[in-house]
């Protein structure tokens, strides 16, 4: 329904609320500002008063006007009682004002703000919304409203890349002014508001779904090793496994529990450990059946484990499935879904909202990328390629970029890291190099840089095996640097991170 201000008749009301209009033949509507005039005129005749119950009730004469702050009305006497005009047209205030900034969490939650204003009648249903973004809005976020609730969601990383790429983002710092505007048709409120959104997350992105503090296990010692990430250190003993395992994979956190699954001697079991605190790993649950060399990966509520070999049935052949386990409460994992391409020894990598499963042998080197929607079930599809085939690597993501690094390839023991976004089908690209080559090594981090610990040069013929950790940044290409030592080399391991307290 549209309010015509400009045509609306006022009425006069009387103290038992009927309407009584023979008095307006020589009434003049007047606005907010013209009636604080008045008020303010003492030559006028017209006073001005703090609340309705101030008004005189005695000693009254007709014509008489008044203006009561309280409700912002106009009254008028015939003599004997006051009698209200109903209709003022003053500015729109807030009702509820908007804060002078605000900033979008990440690429997968909405901002939402209210911005509700009021008119004469303490209402907004006849305001106009005239609210309005800079230009570089349009880019960052999509922006919907219901009434005086407003929604900015966020557009994803690459996106924007796009649109920096193609500069259209040059007004932008990362942030846009929006200008929330209700008008009544003659005056209006406004408010401009500073919003924030830098989709890198300060560190390249966001990561919930580990922590600064990095576990690891190998081949040939049932002890985990866990380290600070953010800061250059070596690595001390967490604690154990109940024995020892190899080919083993992690890569699956929630931030307080981290999960290691399968392995060569180890079935079909699933432990876990709780980052924070030091001790040996427990039971969690099974996976469906026996498995090691698994891809694995996950958000902050489901682990995904894929691919895989089971003795004696695929091993070098690689297996095409795919299961999932809830990581808070412990259960059972259950099936999920298909590889498009069956794999063992590949690499799981996670952006929170999809898993691509990287490389991997079956039998020989692969260098397809597969993809899964993580919070759904179904079969992956061929997302894209690594630069080249490789097997025995490792992986770590955040919201904005994917990283692999290492791996076995045809012409030896790679030291290639390579980076790709998972919203975008698109082939992996380099992106810089660790200090050794290596494979069978661990691979996590957090939301600032990648790690990669241990690992060796050769497999079955042997080779240098390698107590290195190094680490890479996740927000700008380039070479590895050595942030520490583990306890001893290890080789045929893995890796996850969680958080330290």
């Amino acid at each position: 329904m549209t309010k015509s201000i400009n045509r609306r008749m006022a009425e006069l009301v009387t103290a038992t609320g009927e309407i009584d209009n023979s008095a307006l033949a020589n009434v003049t509507l007047l606005d907010s500002a013209t009636v604080i005039n008045i008020g303010n005129n003492t030559s006028s005749g017209t006073q001005v008063f703090d609340t309705l119950d101030s008004l005189p009730t005695s000693s009254l004469n007709a014509g008489q006007q008044a203006f009561v702050n309280e409700n912002q009305r106009l009254y008028i006497s015939n003599g004997t009682g006051w009698y209200n005009l109903t209709f003022v047209n003053r500015t729109p205030t807030w009702l509820t004002e908007p804060d002078a900034s605000y900033e979008i969490a990440d690429s997968a939650t909405p901002l939402i703000v209210t911005a509700k204003a009021q008119d004469s009648d303490n209402s907004d249903l006849y305001l106009l919304n005239q609210s309005v973004g800079t230009d570089s809005a349009q880019y960052m976020v999509d922006v919907s409203n219901d009434s005086s609730v407003f929604t900015f969601t966020p557009k994803s990383a690459d996106s924007i890349g796009i649109e920096v790429a193609a500069g259209n983002l040059t007004d932008s710092n990362g942030d846009f002014i929006y200008t929330f505007k209700w008008s009544d048709g003659v005056n209006f409120v406004t408010k401009a508001v500073t919003i924030a959104y830098n989709p890198a997350g300060g560190g390249g992105g966001v990561f919930n779904w580990g922590g600064d503090r990095g576990l690891s296990t190998f081949q040939g010692n049932n002890q985990i090793d866990y380290f600070d990430i953010t800061t250059a250190s070596d690595a001390s003993d967490f604690g154990d496994f109940p024995y020892n395992l190899y080919y083993m994979s992690a890569n699956i956190s929630n931030g307080e529990k981290q999960l290691f699954t399968g392995g060569s001697g180890g079935g079909n079991v699933i432990f876990y450990v709780s980052s924070a605190t030091l001790g040996n790993a427990a039971d969690f649950g099974d996976m469906t059946r026996n498995n090691f060399g698994t891809a694995n990966a996950s958000n902050n509520t489901r682990g995904i484990i894929a691919g895989g070999g089971n003795p004696p049935n695929d091993v070098g052949q690689g297996w095409n499935g795919i299961e999932y386990v809830t990581i808070d409460p412990a259960a059972h994992a259950v099936n999920f879904g298909t590889l498009a391409q069956s794999r063992e020894h590949g690499s799981g990598v996670s952006d929170g909202t999809y898993m691509g499963i990287c490389g991997g042998q079956a039998p020989a080197g692969l260098n397809n990328i597969d993809r899964i929607t993580i919070d759904t079930t179904g079969n992956a599809t061929d997302f894209g390629d690594l630069t080249f085939a490789r097997r025995y690597l490792g992986g770590h993501g955040i919201s904005s970029k994917c990283t692999t690094a290492g791996g076995e390839n045809s012409s030896g023991y790679g030291d290639y890291i390579e980076e790709f976004t998972l919203d975008t089908n698109q082939n992996a690209t380099y992106y810089g190099d660790l200090t050794v080559a290596r494979q069978s090594h661990g691979v996590t981090g957090n939301k600032d840089y990648g790690v990669a610990v241990g690992g060796i040069t050769a497999g079955d013929a042997g080779g240098t095996t390698y107590d290195v950790i190094d680490r890479w940044s996740m927000s700008s290409s380039g070479n590895a640097t050595d942030h520490g030592d583990l306890d001893f080399a290890r080789r045929y391991g893995c890796a996850v991170s969680g958080n330290a307290a």
